[in-house]
């Protein structure tokens, strides 16, 4: 069997719900408008297979808790777990598919090979042995016979499955024109086609290595196994008949639970009249107790008033008195006995003012009135409030009355409607926990199932490693050999792509980069047959790792592949390629886009032909017109920014 790796689907666990990719088999295509997510899915990707970190928008920070990738290696189902917020944390890698997390253990790897406490090992490595590649250290700089050895990861490996839209058709592709560290790429790609000169030792170590883990595993096997036959545990079949036992026992007591809660609605209908006249009572006694509270308020005013003119009165009195005991001033003239002149007495040259008899009777004719209506009203008041403390009175006796009544009818039916409700509550609790325990008892019965499953991984692997050994020793690949083959197959694409002028056409032996009229590919100055090669030459090695049994996932992720093609060119893409160049080798033709298209078909068509698995992942900003969905063609994701006929607006779509 060929190692492969396949992804089923991409979830980005929420706040208001998941947001899932399902892929498939062959050619899926997402594709639409800028800035809707688009490489957003490729990068969720790249990030759950290693990647170090990952960009985040903002509308992803506000949407999703975390990110999960179900993925399928060598027949086996996997579901990796990751902290999109912090990326030093370990990953979480299930042994099985997403929905059922909650039935399994998960091993726990560190991202890298940083130390870092509580894991089960290094993420890489992970991928590395269940892709049953060899675990191998490469010579950074080959050519000094001191050079330092460096481990091989996965991630050396992803350069040659997943193009960047920054990468693609880029003079940096594969980091070209970085030679201190293009080197050790050269090194990985003889890793990638068995040609490094320790292949065969490597090989034959990485089977001893696998043996000897089949012999750990089956000791570990037999033990657990043991243990749980002591232990009375019960098989996988029996735990999950059993919860399914629970889970309709729970199904019935929340039926029972939720009918008992209407029941009692039903059933309240005293109560709540009841219920309803002790309000209407309440209300009334609360505006008894406000009406009480303003009359005491008015009767205390006016009471004051009434003793104000009390007061008064008994001072005008007071005046009239004095008046008659002083008597009136005499207006008759006097002479003077010393001048004889005459002299008359003026009441203004008093210091103060005499009033009249008949002013005074006046105003105590005014205020004997006032005092009389107040009187008068504080009489009325004081009825009210008389009537309003009786009926305030009679309120409270009918409150005490609906009171029991309310108690009687309470305790005659809610009394057992609680008891009731209890019994389901502590049924539903109890059975809760039974499941809790069945749950964990099951993960740990498919635990043991994984270590048998990885025992018999391991047998397969150690038989596939055998097979490539003894290829290996019959025929080893030569690397003229593989740079043909290669050479042969990119020649074949760019037939079919329809280029101009194909000759000189090969895998350069000196980079193991593409060749075209004889031009090393950095040195191809228009971006758009640069993109055409990259995407070309990925597809090579893809098409040869059908054929023949090489360290490669059968997987390719492209971003934009149009980069470069009849389209406007962003800004910071057009000063790596020349215009003019791009005219002249008749970029803008639709057909080389559509052609392109029809070449990674025409691949997993190949693949499915010799019953391989073989995915190629692609994001672009349109589709050629003759694109159609199929068996091995489909649009996974099409996303408008306006939401066009219903489209979704993007990866997240529910803002």
């Amino acid at each position: 069997m060929k190692s492969y790796l396949n992804i089923n689907s991409l979830i980005l666990v929420g706040v208001r719900k998941n947001y899932v990719t399902t892929f498939y088999k062959g050619l899926n295509v997402i594709y639409g408008d800028s800035d809707t997510g688009k490489s957003s899915i490729l990068e969720f990707i790249n990030y759950l297979l290693g990647a170090s970190s990952i960009d985040l928008a903002d509308e992803i920070k506000t949407s999703v808790n975390y990110a999960a990738l179900e993925v399928v290696i060598n027949d086996t189902v996997f579901t990796i777990v990751r902290d999109i917020y912090d990326h030093k944390k370990s990953i979480e890698v299930y042994r099985c598919k997403f929905d059922d997390l909650h039935k399994h253990f998960p091993k726990k790897y560190a991202p890298n090979y940083s130390p870092l406490s509580n894991v089960d090992g290094v993420f890489s490595e992970f991928l590395l042995d269940s892709l049953n590649f060899p675990k191998i250290e490469i010579k950074v700089s080959p050519s000094k016979a001191h050079s330092q050895m460096r481990r091989l990861s996965f991630r050396n490996i992803y350069k040659f499955v997943y193009v960047s839209q920054d990468d693609i058709g880029s003079k940096s592709f594969l980091r070209l024109e970085d030679w201190s560290r293009y080197a050790f790429t050269k090194e990985v790609f003889k890793y990638m086609f068995n040609v490094l000169d320790e292949s065969i030792a490597r090989l034959q170590g990485e089977i001893s290595a696998k043996s000897s883990l089949v012999t750990e595993l089956n000791k570990k096997y037999q033990i657990i196994s043991e243990f749980l036959r002591d232990t009375d545990y019960e098989t996988i079949e029996s735990i999950d008949d059993e919860i399914n036992r629970i889970d309709l026992i729970l199904e019935e007591l929340v039926a029972g639970l939720s009918a008992l809660d209407k029941n009692m609605k039903a059933d309240s209908m005293q109560y709540t009249e009841l219920k309803d006249a002790h309000n209407f009572i309440s209300l009334k006694y609360k505006e008894c107790i406000l009406n009480i509270s303003t009359l005491e308020d008015k009767i205390d005013k006016y009471s004051r008033l009434k003793n104000d003119y009390d007061n008064d009165i008994e001072k005008l009195k007071a005046i009239k008195t004095a008046n008659s005991r002083i008597g009136v001033l005499d207006k008759e003239v006097f002479s003077c006995p010393i001048c004889d002149s005459h002299i008359k007495i003026d009441d203004s040259d008093f210091p103060f003012e005499i009033s009249s008899e008949k002013d005074l009777n006046e105003e105590l004719n005014s205020l004997s009135r006032r005092r009389r209506n107040i009187n008068d009203m504080i009489s009325e008041m004081s009825f009210k409030l008389k009537k309003e403390s009786g009926y305030k009175k009679e309120l409270d006796e009918q409150l005490d009355e609906l009171r029991e009544l309310i108690d009687e009818e309470s305790q005659s039916m809610i009394t057992p409607f609680l008891t009731q409700r209890d019994f389901y509550i502590k049924e539903i609790s109890k059975n809760e926990k039974v499941r809790e325990q069945l749950v964990k008892d099951l993960k740990v019965r498919n635990q043991q199932e994984e270590l048998l499953e990885k025992h018999q991984v391991l047998i397969k692997d150690i038989e596939t490693l055998t097979e490539r050994l003894d290829a290996l020793k019959k025929n080893a690949p030569s690397m003229e050999g593989i740079l043909q083959g290669l050479g042969d197959r990119f020649s074949q694409y760019l037939k079919g792509i329809n280029i101009k002028n194909r000759t000189g056409i090969k895998i350069s032996e000196r980079y193991y980069t593409p060749v075209i009229r004889g031009k090393e590919y950095f040195k191809i100055t228009s971006g758009g047959l640069r993109t055409i090669s990259s995407i070309g030459y990925l597809l090579s090695i893809l098409d040869y790792a059908i054929d023949h049994n090489v360290n490669h996932p059968l997987l390719l992720i492209f971003d934009t592949v149009g980069k470069y093609l009849g389209k406007q060119t962003k800004e910071k893409y057009s000063k790596e390629t020349l215009a003019v160049e791009d005219d002249l080798e008749g970029m803008s033709d639709p057909m080389k886009y559509q052609n392109i298209y029809e070449q990674l078909l025409n691949t997993v068509q190949k693949a499915e032909r010799k019953n391989v698995p073989c995915q190629i992942i692609l994001v672009d900003n349109d589709l050629p017109n003759s694109f159609s969905t199929g068996e091995l063609s489909n649009i996974i994701a099409h996303y408008s920014s306006v939401g066009e006929d219903g489209l979704p607006l993007g990866l997240i779509d529910d803002l």
